[in-house]
């Protein structure tokens, strides 16, 4: 009994600790795993351009333009419409649109491009769809990537 015949209250259960989120393994695909340290998630928006230096993935939706001079990755749920420059693309999601002086481009199974592929290897999967034209560029037709997206 505490004070003036009171019983004692104890303290309040403290909440459990948060579970925390189990990492999702990357599709490794043809290029191998890589450290993806930009990521637009599922849900996110974004119409305009955008410009990546390091390894990136887009799970959301991008109308417009992104360049990339490193890694990027178009999730399963990722979705462009406009211009791509990457110097490596993997895609398992959709682009409808360009894909521009590209180094290496992966498409993988399930994911859909619709529009026209300038690359230098290009890499299609079984049951990928490519609806569009392509065309193979030498390494001398390769768009320098080192400038950010103006406008």
């Amino acid at each position: 009994m505490g004070e003036r015949g009171h019983p004692r209250r104890s303290a309040p259960p403290k909440p459990a600790a948060p579970r925390p989120i189990p990492a999702r393994a990357p599709e490794a695909g043809i290029l191998g795993f890589r450290e993806v340290r930009t990521v637009l998630d599922k849900g996110t928006q974004v119409n305009g351009k955008l410009s990546f230096t390091a390894p990136t993935r887009i799970e959301g939706r991008l109308r417009g333009e992104v360049r990339a001079t490193d890694l990027l990755e178009i999730g399963v749920s990722g979705v462009v419409h406009g211009s791509v420059w990457a110097r490596s693309l993997v895609v398992a999601g959709e682009i409808r649109g360009r894909v521009l002086g590209a180094e290496r481009v992966e498409i993988q199974s399930g994911a859909h491009v619709h529009g026209i592929i300038e690359a230098r290897t290009l890499l299609v999967a079984e049951g990928a769809v490519l609806d569009g034209d392509v065309r193979m560029v030498h390494e001398d037709d390769v768009v320098a990537l080192d400038e950010p997206a103006r406008g």
